[in-house]
């Protein structure tokens, strides 16, 4: 039993250091522990007194109890052995006097109180006190403030609701074992702590029911039936005790005279002779006993938790990182290691599919595609324009054979047009990468702490891109201006040859589209007049001419664009970078590895709950062997 209740002391004060408190931690709601909760003036002071054998809680009027006690009794088997209590913020030092013990409960309330904000007269904050006796039996209870039901005494208006409030966040879990207690002369109907563990509790099955005060009870009337379970059933029942009235504390009766009070009162009463369920000692060797088949039961659950939460902080704390600290080789790597991760994460991204390379494809499938073909190619090829056009390029002179002039001047026209989607692809390409490369760096978990290097990785991409952006347009802006620096002279040869008698029927017959779709030499110009049907015929040859131009920049813009920006993007994306760090001193390594306060401060206090629960998986390890 020793060693059961010394683990839980041990797993408490670890819940305690990381700063947990009933209600707000998984790990404190695990631990089996005995909740004593009772209004103001039911006795509940006096049962853990007794149960103790020492005075050594504070006692007044009004809330008297203003922090919950977590109150480890450790039973010391030498007889002989001096009783000494230990509080945890306080930790080697051994209080062998326990009116010191209460003076420092209280101490310590006001200490806490005394900072914190607002009017607060109490707080769910406990103090961790270890008694060790060999009166004692091996038990962990926590005291609760005394619930009450109007504000006294200068008492802040929300104290009613703070001490109820602060008492369902230590009852409510699962492994909460209710000790509740209420006077014997009073209407159980009216209890305060029966209230309350009825609210977490309905069943009845995780509390203990405790009568005190039996002994002042009207005359004529006991509580038999109570402690029979016939009047108000508890799964594990109800204890009458008798306590020391404030004439016996006064007169400085003893615990042994108490008990030895108690015991004749039991025995005198022919309503409480024959029961078991009365007196100091069966509660305290019932709590001992139940409190031990909890914890024994509940030990591999609270085990399996451990592991896990330590398996979780571990995940945790990679993720963030380790400290940066160290010589600039140990630096440098660390950047260099980072550069790879996002230049790798940028690559994966543009190979991959939705979101990524997908849209790069979309650019030159559907939108370089679908504005190229809504360009405005027929109000040039309009008869009164392409008319207009011929007669401004050969001027004064009529053609004599083909207005050549005319026909470069249509061409041209219509590759001016040309150039405005190709471009238009560029910067597409390039915004989409640009979007990437955060994607990228958002991915690369251990750099959202450098914010100094991210926003270097950042700003150099940039660069790199665009210049990359540069190069591109440059590349596509010669691929249209190629186009119209010399054009096809077959291609008309052919028109006009397939257009002749003198055409070689033996050759196949050669197909030439117009940007309408249309096949040239099946159309017809019947019906216009032979100037209008020769300006025509000059219009649809220019059509089918830009449309082979467009065909080959729909091919070749994509190219270009890959070439010139994606690929390089991919090889160097952050190569400038490296190469300049890898020239910085170690003042300046160091201010890029300038980590976020933020992340830091998470990573120390994920460190420290790592190191607690690392502590409480080897406290469990070497109780089990």
């Amino acid at each position: 039993m020793e060693r059961v209740v010394g683990l839980i002391n041990k797993l408490q004060q670890i819940c305690t250091q990381l700063g947990d408190t009933a209600g707000n931690s998984i790990l404190v709601d695990k631990l089996s522990s005995i909740v004593v909760v009772g209004g103001q003036s039911s006795g509940k002071s006096s049962v853990l007194e007794a149960v103790v054998g020492r005075d050594f809680l504070p006692r007044g009027t009004g809330i008297v109890t203003r922090r919950p006690l977590v109150l480890n009794l450790v039973h010391v088997d030498d007889e002989k052995a001096a009783e000494y209590g230990e509080f945890m913020h306080k930790q080697g030092q051994k209080f062998f006097d326990f009116d010191k013990i209460r003076q420092e409960i209280e101490d310590e309330t006001e200490r806490l109180l005394r900072n914190q904000p607002g009017s607060k007269a109490v707080s769910p904050v406990p103090i961790y006190l270890t008694v060790y006796s060999p009166l004692v039996p091996n038990l962990t209870l926590v005291d609760m403030p005394g619930l009450t039901k109007v504000p006294i005494d200068g008492q802040p208006l929300s104290i009613v609701q703070d001490l109820e409030e602060m008492c369902r966040q230590y009852i409510k879990g699962d492994n909460a074992i209710i000790l509740a207690v209420t006077p014997a002369n009073a209407d159980l109907a009216t209890s305060d702590a029966l209230r309350i563990a009825r609210e977490v509790d309905p069943t009845g099955d995780r509390t203990i029911g405790v009568l005190t005060k039996v002994d002042i009870m009207d005359k004529g009337t006991d509580c038999r039936e109570i402690l029979l379970g016939k009047s108000l059933r508890l799964k594990h029942g109800w204890v009458a005790v008798v306590n020391r009235g404030q004439a016996d504390i006064n007169k400085k009766m003893t615990m042994n005279e108490a008990r030895g009070k108690e015991n004749e009162f039991f025995k005198g009463v022919d309503s409480y002779r024959d029961l078991d369920n009365t007196g100091t000692d069966y509660l305290s060797k019932k709590l001992s006993t139940h409190l031990i088949n909890e914890i024994t039961r509940k030990l591999p659950e609270i085990q399996s938790y451990i592991d896990k939460t330590v398996h979780d902080y571990q995940s945790q704390l990679k993720a963030l990182g380790h400290d940066v600290t160290g010589n600039r080789g140990k630096m440098l790597h660390l950047i260099l290691t980072i550069c790879q991760k996002v230049e790798k994460a940028f690559n994966k991204i543009v190979d991959g599919g939705e979101g990524g390379g997908e849209r790069v494809l979309e650019v030159f499938d559907v939108k370089l595609k679908e504005a190229i073909h809504k360009l405005p190619f027929d109000k040039i090829l309009t008869l009164k324009n392409v008319r207009n056009t011929i007669n401004e390029a050969d001027g004064y002179q009529p053609h004599i054979i083909a207005p050549e002039a005319g026909y470069r001047r249509l061409i041209e026209d219509g590759l001016t047009l040309l150039r405005d989607p190709s471009a238009r692809a560029v910067e597409q390409t390039h915004q989409i990468l640009k979007s990437i490369v955060t994607q990228a760096i958002n991915e690369v978990t251990e750099l959202q702490r450098f914010v100094n290097l991210k926003s270097e990785i950042l700003a150099h991409s940039a660069v790199t891109l665009d210049r990359l952006k540069e190069s591109s347009e440059a590349t596509v802006r010669t691929l249209v201006d190629m186009e119209g620096s010399y054009l096809s002279a077959n291609f008309f040869r052919e028109i006009v040859a397939a257009e002749s008698f003198s055409y070689d029927p033996s050759r196949p017959k050669p197909q030439f589209v117009t940007l309408t779709g249309e096949i040239l030499l099946e159309k017809r110009y019947d019906g216009l007049s032979a100037a209008d049907a020769h300006l025509a015929r000059i219009s649809d040859h220019v059509s089918a001419y830009l449309q082979i131009v467009r065909s080959q920049l729909l091919a070749t813009v994509p190219k270009a664009v890959v070439h010139c920006t994606v690929v390089p993007a991919k090889d160097n994306l952050l190569a400038e970078l490296q190469e300049e760090v890898a020239g910085k001193e170690e003042d300046q390594l160091r201010r890029l590895l300038n980590e976020n306060e933020e992340v830091a401060r998470q990573r120390d206090s994920l460190q420290k709950r790592l190191t607690l629960m690392e502590r409480a998986a080897r406290e469990i390890m070497q109780f089990r062997v």
